[in-house]
């Protein structure tokens, strides 16, 4: 058998790893979780497959290459076997994140509305490209969750009341006064639970309809 096609199969081998990783580990949240994802997480997805998979391609076919096999399901498995190694060790969620903080904690009194489908231009290329890598390893492919904020106020008192009549006019809205961080100084007035994306903008959309509430925002939280 000629080299080249050694190294084909072997391509082919790396390729194969490369699928198996994604259906076993990232198909969930790419795709069940699309509407979850924030539009750095996504560009993530695609820029770390995009520089990931021709390395472990060529990986598949310079392993099949150099061997003495002959035997092309050999071949094909050689190929498979070191790359899958890689992304085997690449699977699961690995962060450092303190998301129990996060669902008590809210870092401004208001913050920026979050649309999944918004990328930020403002980084860097070469911060895309560690970011995409890392998500490729497992690293920042958490489904983020946020808060419902629908006011704030410096006196807590004030706000507890506000809190108070929502639940008197929705109480399947839970209202619920959150914690002041400073150098914030005011109390955030939050509805529902720490929700993600798709679910936070439909508590958002509920309680916008009732006619006390004038504005609502979407917080991730803080991440001390």
């Amino acid at each position: 058998m000629r080299g080249y096609e050694k190294a084909i199969i072997g391509g082919l081998g790396g390729l194969a790893a490369v699928c198996v990783k994604f259906l076993g580990q990232d198909y969930y949240v790419v795709v069940k979780q699309a509407a979850n994802l924030t539009g750095s997480q996504i560009t993530s997805y695609i820029i770390g497959y995009s520089i990931l998979t021709p390395i472990l391609i060529f990986l598949g076919s310079l392993l099949s290459w150099v061997s003495d096999e002959k035997n092309r399901l050999k071949l094909l498995a050689i190929g498979v076997a070191a790359p899958a190694l890689i992304t085997t060790w690449a699977g699961g969620i690995k962060t450092d994140s303190q998301i129990a903080l996060n669902s008590i904690v809210i870092d401004s009194a208001y913050a920026a509305e979050v649309d999944s489908q918004t990328t930020s231009q403002e980084r860097s290329f070469g911060s895309k490209i560690v970011d995409g890598v890392k998500i490729f390893f497992g690293v920042g492919k958490e489904i983020e969750r946020y808060w419902v904020i629908v006011g704030s106020f410096k006196d807590k008192k004030e706000a507890q009341e506000y809190a108070d009549l929502i639940n008197q006019k929705r109480d399947d809205l839970n209202a619920f006064v959150g914690i002041k961080v400073p150098p914030n100084q005011y109390y955030p007035v939050i509805v529902g639970h720490y929700a993600p994306l798709s679910e936070a903008k439909v508590i958002k959309e509920e309680a916008l309809k009732l006619d006390i509430i004038k504005d609502a925002y979407l917080s991730s939280g803080a991440k001390r």
